[in-house]
């Protein structure tokens, strides 16, 4: 069945399982690598080779359901009365049979494997929109972790698209906001400084910490734009503070930033503007921050990348270092200052392994003569093995979680209403309100 029909057909069935009360349960699956099979074959071969599936399919569902084509390589299994446990089982019957079948194309031949996502009325969704998102958020899922494979959108830990739509409709009301962690000094005890961390603010009172959604962020290519309103939210507070604090800031800056020239270029104006009134910073001391496996493999194009901060007068830290590939070439080839090291590796303190591996860090950071910060500190006794190998900074729960700024979430949750015409409406706000 072509688009239309399936659509019908998908309506009429779900009406008919609401009026009576009866189960249903949808199977969106996809042909994997399918623009390998168009490249290979042309348009005709490949939509010969998608026919060929779907009569695969309609075979081995029988009676008990229809299929039809979805969207391009998509194709939609409906099961009337249909619960989980049937649902995977023709799931996996449909896998296996297409990773079987030899499809003949033209004078050639070919094989093919396809991902499931599952997804059952009412548990996932009690219309058929959100049940169709549910499924489309099952065989998401299944393409992730490797196609050729069934997943249930009861299987989902967390609903990728669900926290996709959220986090954009956060960035366009602009209810993302930063709220700042203190940073000690592990030998005194003082506050020596502060990073700025994304947190969502809903409407309706929840903070939402980075950790739920920085996948997801990844993910859709959406981490840029967390950087920008956080990175412009900071330097806007720096800018309003009428004296120096002597506290040293820390901002989180993503490898897909850095993939944006002209978001870069525009946070160098905003520093300028913000904070170099006479073309200084000052005794302001603001540390950039990049993840080490997000820096580019390019060192020259990240030289030239961070030469106009550094100019300015920023200083830049490496993060999560000890989490993935702990390259010692950008130590060696860019201008680091602050060396942090990866929380996880903080959390297995109590190996002997893992503490090995921590003082060799921190042997290396002394030797180059750079400020090391541990992450996720939250116990006296991490922050006590710490202190005696001497890592220098701390950050975690055991000294303080990051905290909003109030005034400023509240005023982000009463600007989220605003809508002109089914558009967000921003009003503005003078700088000086929001302290």
């Amino acid at each position: 069945m072509n688009r239309a029909v399936m659509q019908q057909t998908l309506e009429t069935t779900f009406e008919d399982s609401r009026k009576h009360g009866r189960g249903l349960a949808i199977i969106l699956f996809s042909i994997d690598r399918f623009r390998l099979v168009n490249s290979r074959f042309g348009y005709r071969g490949a939509d010969s080779v998608l026919r060929t599936i779907g009569q695969v399919a309609q075979a081995a569902v029988g009676p008990r359901g229809k299929v039809g084509q979805w969207n391009g390589d998509e194709l939609l299994c409906v099961l009337r009365n249909g619960d989980l446990a049937m649902a995977r089982e023709m799931a996996e019957t449909l896998r296996r049979d297409i990773e079987s079948v030899v499809v003949p194309v033209d004078a050639a031949v070919t094989n093919v494997t396809a991902s499931f996502g599952i997804a059952c009325y009412p548990h996932d969704g009690n219309q058929l929109r959100a049940l169709l998102v549910a499924a489309d958020e099952a065989l998401h899922e299944a393409k992730h972790l490797g196609r050729n494979r069934v997943r249930a959108c009861a299987d989902l830990e967390q609903h990728t698209f669900t926290i996709g739509s959220m986090l954009e409709t956060a960035l366009r009301e602009e209810r993302v906001i930063a709220a700042y962690q203190p940073i000690v000094d592990l030998r005194t005890g003082a506050i020596v400084g502060e990073e700025a961390l994304a947190r969502i603010v809903t409407p309706d009172g929840q903070i939402i910490s980075a950790e739920k959604f920085v996948e997801v962020a990844t993910e859709f290519q959406l981490t840029h734009r967390i950087d920008r309103m956080i990175v412009l939210s900071a330097f806007e507070r720096y800018a309003l503070e009428t004296a120096d604090n002597g506290l040293t800031r820390f901002i989180n800056v993503s490898g897909d930033l850095l993939r944006h020239p002209a978001l870069l270029s525009e946070l160098v104006r905003t520093i300028k503007t913000h904070c170099q009134p006479n073309g200084e910073l000052g005794d302001k001391s603001i540390v950039i921050e990049v993840t080490e496996r997000e820096l580019l493999a390019n060192m020259e194009a990240a030289r030239e990348i961070f030469a106009p901060f550094i100019d300015m007068g920023l200083k830049l830290a490496l993060d999560d270092f000890g989490s993935g590939y702990s390259s010692f070439q950008y130590l060696a080839d860019l201008p680091i200052s602050f060396l942090k090291i990866d929380g996880g590796l903080i959390k297995r303190l109590d190996e002997p392994k893992v503490r090995a591996i921590v003082r060799g860090i921190q042997n290396v950071a002394g030797e180059l003569g750079l400020t090391t910060l541990a992450e996720y500190v939250e116990t006296e006794r991490q922050a006590d093995f710490l202190r005696r190998i001497g890592v220098n900074w701390g950050q975690g729960h055991y000294y303080g979680r990051a905290l909003l700024n109030e005034q400023e979430a509240t005023l982000r949750r009463s600007l989220s209403v605003s809508w002109t015409g089914g558009y967000y409406c921003q009003t503005p706000v003078p700088a000086k309100k929001i302290r």
